[in-house]
């Protein structure tokens, strides 16, 4: 919780989604904050100092985008109660003393009305003008000083991306702080057709006034988007822009794995080297380094992950892929609100969950809940590259990206599926009526921005996983290693599993590191590194990939790992496995009843699945 301040003022910044609000906020907070949740709800806010200022002391609030005081979704209620109820995520006021509006100046039609509902409610506020450049660049710049004199208050060009501008917003946010005079604000309880109405007429008006006459820059379409949009083509460029990026993750990640590896494999033998043979020295090198660097050998791969995602989100087409996604989405019950907290879950199922809440329909929300643990997160990334890593050659990295573009397909179509058996099996009668979504205009990423926010994502994973993979390893090498590494605590919990295992076509060190999976997917690759690290096994991936091939089940020659057991495995992460931390939040989402049946019934459905993929391929005559 945060510790409330005593002197601080507290800015809030508010505004539509895609406006530029949440580049602005990096720039006034150094890009690096805190996030808090509304009590109640698991809808995050992003609270940071402002930096940017030398005689100003403030918090500065991100809040979750909103195109109205009324709102029309669960996250849209929160982000809007917050405006009066600011306590509750940890300040020492219930209102913010000055509210920040963003506006993008391509679109001031659809945003002004806005500013008109915060003014008319009473909140002290001043403009921020984004994307002002590119208004100019098309003929349509918004006169800012013409803006400020119609509405009353300051009004500011900034660019959120370069920080252009951000001198004088801070002198204005210094200057609106100092004249602050005491009010009561109150939120509209519900806005009537009319008043809706009044204020776009009144919005329309304003532009007219300060914005150069001619047609809206959003009224025609762009070649780019005829091609984006189009039907089929649209989805012919969307499956090949998602095969380049998975492309990318595997090949382009490649160098950075080895570096990583080589610097875990040098840490281990200088350890070993450094210490006396002890079990103590067994536990840094077998257990802590060798789980760790496991995991952390696939890092690099997250990051570019996040990296390409950031390139895509910030030229715009991102919201394009919402537009593609709503016609399939909306033949399995969902709708393309869907796609955002579905792209997510390809990060992590826990913010995907919490993305959910801007769903309004609540059976469209529930079904989202239900497959968003279907979506292969970052977390299941070191697993698929452990195993694909055992299924391709390396001199082959175009097959890698194949696969692993295939791979998240298929996460697709089993999350389409069990979509559409849900809506048939979910009470709930349907409100879909139709997806809205504000395309921003195509602008070229700004690098800086994409690499910052991908550092901080990937720090983040990291920070989120690394105590989590640390305590697994080191209580795994426990469980392998007491009373005795031939009748260890991991081992007969093993071997009671090996029957329900068999077919899968794995053994009882697989059944153990599925167990350890549960605290979180990627522990599933740290899990077996410290089996075989006890076992003498290199630890280095390429030592545990070489174990694993070699690996062979107790008292046979029969090998573990095949291509068909490896698939097997494969389909089994595609479903089953979230962990324990998605149940938490899916739980507190929805109810015990649903989380934990959501668990149960992934976890059968994927056994089952595998053991039909692995048998079945023995069938077919594929060992």
């Amino acid at each position: 919780m945060n510790a409330p301040l005593t002197d601080a003022r507290a800015i809030v910044l508010i505004g539509p989604p895609n406006a530029g609000k949440t580049s602005l906020y990096n720039h006034l907070t150094g890009s690096r904050f805190k996030t808090v949740n509304y009590p109640g709800a698991t809808v995050e806010f992003s609270v940071g100092h402002l930096r940017a200022s030398a005689s100003l002391e403030a918090e500065v609030v991100d809040t979750p985008g909103i195109v109205s005081l009324v709102p029309r979704s669960l996250d849209e209620q929160v982000a809007i109660d917050t405006l009066v109820h600011l306590d509750r995520i940890g300040q020492n006021r219930e209102t913010p003393d000055l509210l920040l509006v963003v506006v993008d100046a391509t679109q001031p039609e659809r945003h002004l009305p806005l500013v008109r509902q915060i003014q008319r409610a009473g909140f002290p506020c001043i403009v921020a003008l984004t994307m002002n450049d590119i208004a100019r660049k098309r003929g349509r710049p918004v006169d800012v000083n013409r803006l400020s004199e119609l509405l009353g208050i300051p009004a500011v060009e900034v660019d959120g991306r370069s920080g252009d501008g951000l001198t004088e917003l801070v002198s204005a946010l210094e200057e609106s702080c100092r004249s602050i005079e005491a009010a009561a604000p109150s939120l509209p309880e519900s806005s009537s057709d009319e008043t809706i109405w009044n204020d776009f007429l009144w919005a329309d008006d304003l532009v007219r006034r300060c914005v150069p006459p001619g047609e809206p820059l959003h009224a025609k379409i762009s070649t780019l988007d005829r091609v984006a949009l189009h039907p089929v083509f649209g989805l012919v460029v969307f499956a090949a822009v998602m095969t380049g990026l998975f492309w990318s993750v595997f090949s382009a990640a490649a160098p950075f794995m080895d570096w990583t590896e080589s610097f875990f494999a040098w840490i281990g033998a200088l350890v070993s080297a450094s210490l006396p043979a002890s079990w103590f020295t067994s536990l840094l090198v077998d257990g802590v380094i060798a789980g760790f660097g496991a995991v952390a050998v696939f890092v690099p791969q997250i990051a570019i992950l996040f990296l390409a995602l950031g390139l895509l989100e910030d030229s715009g087409y991102l919201a394009r892929g919402a537009m593609l996604a709503d016609r399939v989405l909306s033949l399995v019950g969902l709708n393309g609100k869907s796609f955002v907290p579905l792209l997510s879950a390809n990060a992590c199922a826990i913010p995907a969950a919490m993305a959910a809440r801007t769903i309004p329909g609540r059976k469209e929300r529930m079904l989202t809940l239900l497959v968003i643990p279907l979506m292969s997160c970052s977390a299941r990334l070191p697993v698929w590259g452990l195993l694909l890593a055992f299924l391709v050659p390396r001199d082959k990295p175009w097959l890698g990206g194949f696969a692993l573009a295939s791979i998240y397909l298929l996460s697709l179509v089993f999350a389409s599926v069990a979509a559409f058996v849900g809506g048939k099996l979910l009470r709930i009668p349907p409100s879909y009526t139709g997806f809205q979504v504000e395309l921003p205009l195509w602008r070229t990423p700004t690098f800086r921005t994409v690499v910052v926010s991908a550092w901080d994502r990937t720090l983040g994973y990291i920070q989120r996983a690394g105590l989590t993979i640390l305590g697994v390893s080191i209580a795994f090498w426990l469980f392998m290693t007491f009373p005795s590494q031939q009748h260890s605590f991991a081992t007969m919990a093993g071997r009671i599993l090996e029957p329900l295992l068999a077919p899968m076509g794995v053994d009882w060190r697989v059944g153990i590191a599925l167990i350890a999976a549960f605290a979180a997917r990627e522990v599933f690759v740290s899990a077996l590194a410290v089996v075989y690290s006890i076992q003498g096994a290199d630890q280095s991936s390429a030592g545990l990939i070489q174990a694993m091939r070699q690996a062979t089940f107790d008292g046979s020659n029969q090998h573990v790992f095949t291509f068909a057991s490896t698939a097997g495995l494969v389909v089994f992460f595609l479903i089953a496995l979230q962990c324990l931390s998605t149940v938490a939040v899916m739980r507190r989402e929805t109810s015990n009843r649903f989380a934990l049946g959501q668990m149960a019934a992934f976890i059968a459905l994927a056994w089952i699945l595998a053991s039909i993929t692995t048998q079945g391929l023995r069938l077919l005559g594929i060992p």
